[in-house]
């Protein structure tokens, strides 16, 4: 398997709105600016964070980055 396919197939573990907020953290928004982005509060994107870190078998915030880069992550109205 791809690293690629890989990084797609974890992903694919995630809720929508995890995706979502995934799609945000990509982008190296902080807590605070994805809990505005997506109405939620800051302690909701939080935890939100720390599920993704948590399924994705990452430790960081940029761990989860660039394995949402290797699947194709991006924001809805992207283009590749």
């Amino acid at each position: 398997m791809s690293q690629a396919d890989e990084a797609r197939r974890r992903v694919a573990a995630l809720t929508d709105r995890e995706r979502d907020v995934l799609c945000l953290l990509r982008e190296g928004c902080s807590n605070a600016e994805i809990a505005k982005a997506l109405l939620m509060s800051e302690g909701t994107a939080k935890s939100h964070v720390s599920r993704i870190l948590s399924v994705l078998g990452c430790t960081n915030r940029v761990q989860a980055a660039i394995l949402a880069h290797d699947a194709g992550v991006l924001p809805p109205g992207s283009r590749s």
